[in-house]
């Protein structure tokens, strides 16, 4: 770390004119960042101007550029205060102490270990978990401190390990955890069926992915005498288990989701509720709280209701399994199924007319052996079966939202809020379409429905699962708010989650608060003002915190993804394959193979036959001499180079 002096002669020998900004910094996978300031739009850092800084730095940035409708352009100038966060590295033995490669993309610089200071000295190839300590001015390197030896990375299990230390992931719960959990029960069947709504003797199963094990949604369908479908979605009743501010409350609310890793989780909640005591299992008398709504020919929700429920689930069905029933397999419940795909459809059609954006973009599914081997990559399909149980979905969080946010006095809750997008990323994302042949004019302001319209035209075309990937890419994140501001990705006014509790902590506070609600008003009792400006106030940290924390998930899955990606491609080097330019940098293109969705890079120098320019406006590369150029969204040919699984990199070559 800079010592004061040190920080303060680097201001003096900045240009006066010139305005310097501290701020925290957030990296990028693809090696550039952002630089994030309390006041103001936040700092556009590309690669060459990093100073090796790494994410959650806190560094003095320099102005180097502003352009209108974009965020401004900076250059790194100092680092500040270095980021605690303990980094996961291989260690790499030198002459004279070593270096750690770090495994997270984000922290993209060699940190040095003096020989003095390498303490127990690791054995070359070792992960180890690192602590940065000084800045060095001179070379641009940092120094670290090992403080902990995991071993070799290819140990089974390391991988997991090294994901959830990089992203500060807990793994085993606290020992207060363990002790409320041995003194759980199951309920008590004859006080709860006189406080509930009995569902027992209407079907209803689950239908999930063949590996879960954890069933924390029913659905029931029948049809009414009046033509109109009676949709139950019925969810696990966690808040029952799981009372505010005890232990298992409070480490779920830390942990905020679970998180999946191929053939693994970190789960929200222990073992004992997320795969017993709260799960629908078949055949089991569980306690839900359920939406039942009474949906017409159109797909509009003309009715519905809220109650805590017991259900016994008929069936445990997989994705597969219903889709078999869908393509004529015969079923003792075949004509509910055939019923639920109707609806579903019907409600998928409404939604589409009001603008709502139906992306299906093919994510990588990877199968692993029993060592933790990846074998093979495909397309993950999107079957009828997925597309129903996510219609059901929508329709029962919008519902839910609409109670609250309809209500003629205000009352606090937790939304799903989407923003649309900023005008920055919809110029890029237009500008890129009409770079490749597709001019699609704006009547007025950008609606939800323009992107559906785009979606549409490309439906047919070779490079369309690229443009809804660039499409994803151009939108704004979603997040938790007490803010209802629409759901511009779904078309949606208002928008929550409610029907993941075993998984999701904000799902689980929408339980309490509809419970809470609801027996307001059997007590004909009103929020009082202070009441509800701290409850509201106890949400908005809890929104803060959860969207937090769902970034940290999503990271981490992503990582690991990489991780396993680049495993299975070292296998492949020296192959050939096809692939889209899915990225431009100054130092060469990203690739994204389309056999198996996984992206590497054309280093600018392997682009021997001419001397390539990079156009950071239109995110080309072109020949100086011969005209040639490559954009974003060109096919291209390239063969695997070289793959690194410890850099979670693969470098091609163009065919």
């Amino acid at each position: 770390m800079p010592k004061k002096s040190e920080t303060q002669d680097s201001r003096k020998t900045q240009n006066p004119r010139q305005k310097t900004i501290r701020g925290y910094l957030s990296v990028h996978a693809k090696g550039f960042g952002f630089v994030i300031v309390k006041k103001g739009t936040d700092i556009f850092i590309p690669v060459e101007n990093m100073l090796n800084a790494m994410d959650g730095d806190l560094v003095l940035v320099e102005i180097i550029k502003k352009v209108r409708g974009k965020s401004p352009k900076g250059k790194i100038i100092q680092i500040l205060t270095l980021h605690k966060q303990e980094i996961i590295g291989v260690y790499k033995k030198g002459k004279e102490g070593g270096s750690v490669i770090p495994s997270d993309e984000r922290y993209n610089n060699p940190i040095i270990i003096p020989k003095d200071k390498s303490g127990s000295i690791p054995k070359n190839g070792d992960l180890v978990v690192v602590i940065r300590t000084k800045w060095n001015e001179d070379d641009h390197t940092f120094l670290g401190t090992i403080v902990d030896t995991l071993g070799k990375p290819e140990n089974k299990g390391m991988d997991l390990l090294m994901v959830a230390r990089n992203n500060d992931l807990k793994i085993p719960f606290p020992n207060e955890v363990t002790k409320e959990l041995s003194a759980l029960a199951d309920f008590d069947m004859q006080n709860e069926s006189k406080k509930r709504e009995d569902f027992r003797s209407t079907p209803c199963f689950t239908i999930d992915p063949e590996s879960a094990k954890d069933f924390d949604d029913a659905i029931s369908l029948t049809q009414l005498e009046n033509g109109r479908f009676e949709l139950g979605v019925h969810i696990a009743d966690v808040s029952y288990y799981v009372p505010e501010k005890s232990a298992i409350d409070k480490e779920a609310y830390e942990r905020g989701t679970s998180v999946y890793f191929v053939n693994n989780v970190i789960p929200m909640l222990p073992e004992r509720l997320s795969n017993d005591l709260c799960s629908l299992k078949p055949h089991t008398d569980r306690l839900a709280y359920s939406v039942i709504m009474e949906i017409d020919s159109r797909g509009i929700v003309q009715d519905y209701r809220f109650r805590e429920t017991i259900i016994r689930s008929a069936q445990r069905f997989t994705y597969e399994e219903v889709e078999e029933i869908i393509e004529g397999k015969k079923h003792a419940h075949a004509k509910t199924i055939h019923l639920m795909v109707m609806l579903s459809l019907i409600l998928r059609k409404a939604r589409e007319e009001m603008g709502s954006i139906d992306f299906d973009i093919s994510e990588p599914a990877i199968s692993l052996d029993s060592q933790g081997v990846p074998y093979a990559i495909r397309p993950r399909e999107r079957i009828e079966a997925n597309r129903l149980i996510e219609e059901f979905m929508l329709v029962a969080n919008r519902i839910v939202a609409h109670h609250i946010a309809t209500q003629a006095i205000e009352k606090p809750f937790v939304y799903r809020v989407h923003e649309k997008p900023d005008e920055q990323a919809i110029r890029s994302f237009f500008e890129l379409l009409e770079r490749m042949g597709l001019k699609y004019q704006l009547d007025k302001e950008l609606e939800s429905d323009d992107y559906r319209k785009i979606l549409d035209v490309i439906e047919n075309l070779d490079y369309r699962y690229f443009i809804e990937k660039v499409a994803l890419r151009s939108m704004s994140k979603a997040y938790y708010s007490t803010k209802n501001e629409g759901h511009f990705g779904l078309a949606f006014s208002a928008y929550t989650h409610f029907t993941s509790p075993i998984r999701r902590y904000p799902d689980l506070v929408v339980h309490r608060l509809l419970k809470y609600y609801t027996s307001l008003e059997k007590g004909k009792k009103k929020l009082t003002g202070s009441d509800s400006a701290a409850l509201l106030a106890k949400l908005e940290s809890i929104c803060k915190h959860c969207s937090q924390r769902e970034i940290r998930a999503t990271q981490a899955e992503r990582e690991f993804i990489k991780l396993k990606s680049m495993e299975f491609l070292s296998s492949k080097v020296g192959e050939s394959y096809d692939g889209v330019i899915s990225g431009m940098a100054s130092f060469g293109m990203f690739v994204e193979l389309s056999h198996y969705a996984i992206e590497g890079l054309v280093h600018v120098s392997e682009l021997k036959e001419d001397h390539y320019e990079y156009d950071k406006e239109e995110y080309t590369l072109t020949g100086r001499n011969t005209g040639k150029v490559y954009r974003v969204g060109d096919t291209v040919k390239i063969k695997i180079k070289s793959v690194s699984k410890e850099e979670k990199r693969a470098d091609f070559i163009l065919v």
